[in-house]
């Protein structure tokens, strides 16, 4: 804010658009009249209200008539002379007719009449040649002490309007020549049979009707008039027929049904009557007026701008110093009674200015703060940054917007939001307090953060309940089935033994499944991903999916063409591809179709916000059953809900699919409809590589004996450790084992024939991916197979396929350990 009483700055020059910038730039000081604080007042006061309107104005100032003009001058005069005209004399600038402007100029200078032209044409060049322009304008003086010191100009370029009077002029001659030649558009109505009529091929041409609509009703003359004339122009008509008038005239506005465009239509008729009066017949003509009436308006418009014109520079001339006044006081009335905190410095940051607010907000006195600086007011905990800013306002023009704590008088610490602007004489700062916003704001975060911990309590309820449920269900089919088992071995029974056993195995695969989907729900599943053509890959599940959803059910696979490569885990992809075909089934009970589709995608962030922008490979799994409403479909990939009966499902099919889509960086989205079906899309990032992986073959059953290699195993789990250790030796293998990451490190360290490293990943003191690292830089050539179900490790498994190992999650068969040991050992 400006400092009505400081003389510091040209404030006339502090705004006025492009142009104010560029005479604020500008280097004055090469030009006759010296930098602008030395300007004259009758010139500073000229260029302040050129500067500060949106009409093009100008001032020619001094004996050299040196040309100063706003941002609407420069629109009007164009590239050829702006920026070179800023400063530049009038002679200079304007060759072409000088001989016809320097005695209009003359006559202000030596204090002639104002002069006021309308529509006068004055050549101009313009785009290299010499054009035709028509100029409305007025040259008023500009006083210095007691003779003129310039002429001020207001001016506008009215070419188009004149050559649009010029053009109405002719059409108007065109239409009285048309006149008076016949009629266009005739029309004969017989207002004795429901206004039937017969019209003419002008009159079909006119209203864009085409050639055969010979004849129509009124209505349906109604209908083609402009919504905005339509009760006016017929309430027109039927008085008219209904009077006693014989002439009918109306002029009015249509919407042809050919090309959709408005036309203005004026219409000419005589109504003949009987002797009683009554209406017999309608003849009368219409004629298309449309550009008649818009060069009308365009005069209109003309011709209202230029009284605008007018009564703006005689406005100007009558008033420029009581508004030069009235700005004053205005600014000074702002000063005083504004409630922001508004302060001028010099260059050195030292405060100058302040308004009555900083005594209202902070209780010091003008006295008090000026003549310093910020420090002995600033916080010492902000280091000073109200300094450091307004130093950085000093070093050159910009604006800086920050916040700091500024010092009541009674030692407490107010906060204001700061915005400061500079120029070369001083920096002007406008501050705020929002000392209470900051208390409110400290408020809110704690209520957000209180309300978060409670629907993360909650969701860790319903997290644990949901788990307890179900792991008690499938301990308690593995504990009985044990229990069942001791008792018959003590009893020296062996029927039904395999029973006993086939039950607690599938317990306890039913439990690693569920821990599996916990795994993903958590995104903590370890993922080993791989370029993967997802046609390909389902098309080697259509045998398994139609199997799993029966023969009620139709399966119809839609692969796009041209499909790129995914970037993903394959098996976690198959076993999300069978979890929503197993969805699907579920819903359509009475059989119905699934579809399986696929296609390339380009999400942007309008589209999509919760994906990253780029490029997608979108699995698509569609079915025509029961649907759901929208509430459940809100749900739908919460954990633990489902809608299935109690018993049939854990409600974490959708959450681990939603969880492995999301890990995959990628989305899983869906829509449903009661009653119309269901589809899931996975979104998954696309892979630039051209060769998708494929599955290596599985070994034969007598290729997992060992041949004389030896294997570490290393695992932190004794139970586990032994069933492992116990499972190799009896295949052939030479068995080393350690307990920890130091202790297996020590062994692959002390030498010795050592073809496999069988190491957990979660271990105590070195995790087993460090282990695997730093074990290749003793034997580089080491074979690594690294085990997990630890949910935290996923973080170690990435880049695992890069670095040359292989990976196995927990829970495995041991069948399947041995076939991985066997493979890897022999590659």
């Amino acid at each position: 804010m400006l400092d009505p009483t400081s003389s510091l700055t040209p404030d006339f020059l502090a705004r006025g658009g492009e142009m104010g910038a560029l005479m604020r730039a500008q280097d004055w000081a090469n030009f006759p009249l010296g930098p602008p604080q030395g300007w004259p007042q009758g010139l500073r006061t000229a260029v302040r209200i050129v500067l500060n309107t949106h009409h093009p104005m100008l001032v020619w100032w001094g004996p050299e008539r040196l040309q100063f003009y706003n941002d609407a001058y420069r629109e009007v005069i164009g590239p050829e002379r702006h920026p070179r005209a800023l400063g530049q004399p009038a002679r200079e600038c304007w060759p072409e007719f000088w001989d016809q402007l320097a005695p209009k100029i003359d006559q202000i200078m030596a204090g002639g009449e104002p002069i006021w032209r309308e529509n006068e044409l004055v050549p101009v060049i313009r785009h290299g040649r010499l054009e035709d322009i028509y100029w409305t304008y007025g040259f008023s003086p500009i006083d210095q002490d007691d003779r003129v010191g310039g002429v001020l100009v207001v001016c506008r370029d009215v070419t188009g309007d004149v050559m649009a009077s010029m053009a109405l002029r002719e059409r108007e001659a065109e239409l009285a020549r048309v006149q008076q030649i016949g009629r266009i558009g005739g029309l004969e109505v017989d207002l004795r049979s429901g206004f039937r009529n017969r019209r003419s091929p002008e009159y079909l041409l006119v209203h864009g009707l085409p050639p055969d609509a010979t004849h129509e009703t009124h209505e349906d003359w109604v209908r083609r008039i402009h919504p905005e004339d339509r009760e006016i122009t017929e309430q027109q008509f039927v008085e008219a027929v209904k009077g006693t008038t014989r002439d009918y005239t109306a002029r009015y506005r249509i919407i042809r049904p050919s090309d959709g465009e408005t036309r203005w239509i004026s219409v000419r008729s005589v109504i003949e009557r009987d002797d009683n009066g009554t209406p017999l017949r309608l003849v009368g003509a219409h004629i298309d007026v449309t550009e008649q009436v818009q060069a009308e308006q365009r005069l209109q418009a003309s011709q209202e701008a230029a009284h605008r014109l007018a009564d703006q520079l005689a406005q100007l001339n009558t008033t420029l110093e009581q508004r030069v006044q009235e700005k004053t006081r205005e600014r000074d009335r702002i000063w005083n009674v504004s409630q922001d905190l508004l302060l001028v410095t010099d260059q050195d940051g030292v405060w100058r200015t302040v308004n009555p607010a900083w005594t209202n907000t902070l209780g010091w006195s003008a006295a008090e703060l000026l003549d310093r600086t910020s420090e002995w007011l600033e916080h010492p905990a902000d280091g000073g940054v109200t300094r450091r800013h307004f130093a950085r306002l000093a070093s050159g023009p910009g604006t800086v917007r920050f916040e700091s704590r500024i010092r009541h008088r009674d030692g407490s610490y107010r906060w204001l939001s700061w915005t400061g602007v500079s120029d070369a004489d001083a920096i002007y700062a406008v501050a705020r307090d929002v000392t209470a916003d900051k208390a409110a704001a400290e408020r809110l975060k704690l209520a957000e953060e209180a309300l978060r911990q409670s629907q993360k309590m909650e969701a860790v309820g319903q997290l644990t309940g949901g788990i307890a449920h179900d792991f008690n269900n499938l301990l308690t089919g593995i504990v009985g089935s044990l229990d069942l088992m001791q008792t018959r071995l003590a009893q020296g029974r062996l029927d039904n033994l395999n029973r006993y056993i086939g039950v607690a195995m599938t317990s306890a695969n039913r439990a690693a499944a569920l821990t599996h989907r916990l795994l993903a729900f958590a995104r903590r599943q370890p993922l080993v991903p791989k370029p993967v053509d997802v046609n390909q890959l389902v098309e080697s599940l259509e045998d398994l999916l139609r199997r799993t959803i029966g023969e009620a059910i139709d399966l119809a696979i839609a692969p796009a063409p041209d499909l790129w490569l995914t970037l993903c885990d394959p098996n976690q992809l198959e076993s999300a591809l069978l979890n929503l075909a197993i969805n699907a089934r579920d819903a359509m009970p009475e059989g119905g179709r699934l579809t399986v589709a696929t296609r390339n995608a380009s999400v942007d962030a309008a589209e999509m916000p919760a994906l990253v922008p780029g490029d997608y490979v979108c699995l698509t799994v569609s079915d025509t059953g029961t649907g759901m409403s929208e509430e459940v479909v809100a749900r739908a990939f919460d954990p633990f809900f489902t809608t299935k009966p109690l018993g049939q499902g854990t409600g974490l099919g959708l959450s681990m699919i939603y969880g492995f889509a999301q890990q995959s960086h990628g989305h899983a989205g869906i829509t449903s409809r009661l009653g119309e079906g269901t589809s899931v899309t996975l979104y998954l990032p696309r892979e630039y590589s051209e060769v998708a992986a494929r599955p290596a073959p599985a070994a034969p059953a007598h290729e997992f004996a060992a041949r004389g290699e030896t294997v570490l195993v290393i695992e932190d789990e004794a139970v586990v450790r032994g069933v492992i250790v116990e499972m190799l030796r009896d295949h052939g293998y030479t068995v080393r084992e350690a307990i920890d990451g130091p202790s297996g490190l020590a062994k692959l360290q002390q030498g010795g024939t050592i073809d496999l490293l069988l190491s957990d990943i979660g271990l105590p003191g070195l995790n087993g991916r460090q282990l695997a690292d730093q074990a290749r830089m003793v034997r580089p050539d080491l074979k690594v197979l690294l085990m997990t179900g630890y949910a935290e490790s996923a973080a170690m498994t990435e880049g695992i396929v890069e670095a040359g190992m292989e990976l196995i999650t927990k829970p495995f068969d041991l069948g399947d350990l041995v076939a991985r040991v066997r493979a890897l050992i022999a590659k």
